[in-house]
């Protein structure tokens, strides 16, 4: 599919004077409702208020579900499907911006080199996981090898999400690198109303029982599985209590989780949300988050949890642990622990829940905020 580049005409921004918007061109997969592309695309406003200009580069050739927030946020989506013709379109686009930053793993390399072609000042790699999440044989990981190369070569700053996502891309050593810079991912304050009779509207028969939540997309990555496992423990130490699943919905996993209900008697107290848009609501109602993902960045929902005063119990992934050591509410676990004991955490939280306004209060100290996000991405753009 040919680029589809859509210009946008308002490129001033007026400081004093009149002076022209530095551009930045942003490269995903597609701009669905994933955690780089929300936390990316939650920038624009602020962004835009000193004079930097954000568009997408879709090398899926697809639209995806935050195309028309991005436009209405004054952005471009562009679609450059990764194909024959790709090189010469992707050179062609990349001229037109200051900036190029990508955030597809190790694909990175072989963007930061063709921005690089282009003569584009600023090249930025983006790692916003531990891992890219795909078995490796020999040929990817000669593949991997060579795109890393490229990463090293060609780019101006390698940014991690956390410290984990440097370490398992670029090595230990990436604190020696100069390139290198863990710079998080930020939210803002939010505070939706918390309401008692809030449930009624999603779990039938609700009165007032304790509600836990998990907030993501449905693929391996989410152990959705080890959700229902721990939960079910739960309700053998806890029965009165609900589980609440939020986010998109795969056909093949559900039908295994549907399975998985069916079979343990759970069919009352699991309840299927799929994708929702006002997350924060549906989080700040919520008396526990569980968190048991295999591998991630730095997970967004769980911040995104805290900062609305509810606590999580998730696995002791990296980035988990670099959240703990700056917020309240949170108990990491190591996966290999039993169903029991992950229950049993669970359980101390709603029977000994730490005061939200404390959580709240210690992320407000932390460096998770939206206005630091900013910052320290303005002064990589402009350097």
């Amino acid at each position: 599919m040919d680029c589809l580049l859509r210009i946008n005409t308002k490129k001033f921004l007026k400081i004093g004077k009149l002076v022209m918007s530095l551009k930045v061109l942003h490269v995903f997969g597609t701009m669905n409702r994933g955690g780089a592309e929300i936390r990316t695309v939650s920038l624009m406003d602020e962004m835009s208020k000193k004079g930097i200009v954000f568009d997408y580069c879709a090398l899926s050739g697809n639209s995806g579900i935050l195309d028309d927030s991005i436009k209405s946020l004054g952005g471009n989506v562009i679609f450059c499907k990764l194909d024959l013709l790709f090189v010469f379109r992707f050179i062609q686009l990349a001229r037109q911006y200051n900036v190029v930053h990508s955030h597809v793993a190790y694909v990175s390399g072989f963007i930061v080199l063709l921005a690089k072609l282009a003569n584009v000042k600023i090249r930025v790699v983006h790692f916003r996981n531990t891992t890219d999440g795909v078995k490796s044989s020999m040929l990817r990981k000669a593949r991997n090898s060579l795109l890393s190369f490229c990463i090293h070569r060609f780019s101006t700053h390698i940014l991690g999400v956390c410290e984990g996502a440097l370490t398992g891309f670029i090595g230990p050593d990436w604190k020696y690198n100069k390139k290198c810079q863990v710079i998080y991912n930020g939210f803002e304050l939010l505070s939706p109303d918390r309401k008692t009779d809030f449930w009624k509207d999603y779990i039938p028969r609700f009165d007032q029982q304790k509600v836990i939540v998990n907030v993501g997309r449905m693929d391996q990555q989410k152990n959705h599985v080890r959700q229902l496992q721990v939960f079910n423990m739960l309700n053998q130490l806890n029965g009165d209590s609900h589980l609440v699943l939020i986010g998109k919905e795969n056909i093949d996993i559900k039908a295994s989780l549907v399975e998985y209900i069916q079979r343990n008697n759970l069919t009352n107290y699991v309840h299927f949300l799929g994708l929702q848009f006002d997350v924060p609501t549906l989080l700040v109602n919520a008396d526990v988050m569980l968190f048991p993902s295999l591998w991630e960045g730095l997970p967004g929902a769980v911040i995104e949890a805290l900062s609305l005063g509810v606590p999580v119990v998730a696995s002791s992934l990296p980035g988990v642990l670099e959240i703990e050591e700056y917020i309240d509410g949170i108990v990491s676990l190591d996966l290999e622990e039993s169903n029991r004991h992950w229950a049993e955490k669970i359980v101390f939280f709603l029977n000994q829940p730490p005061r939200r306004d404390d959580v709240i209060s210690s992320f407000q100290n932390s460096p998770f905020l939206l206005k630091r996000n900013v910052e320290q991405l303005r002064i990589v753009y402009t350097s």
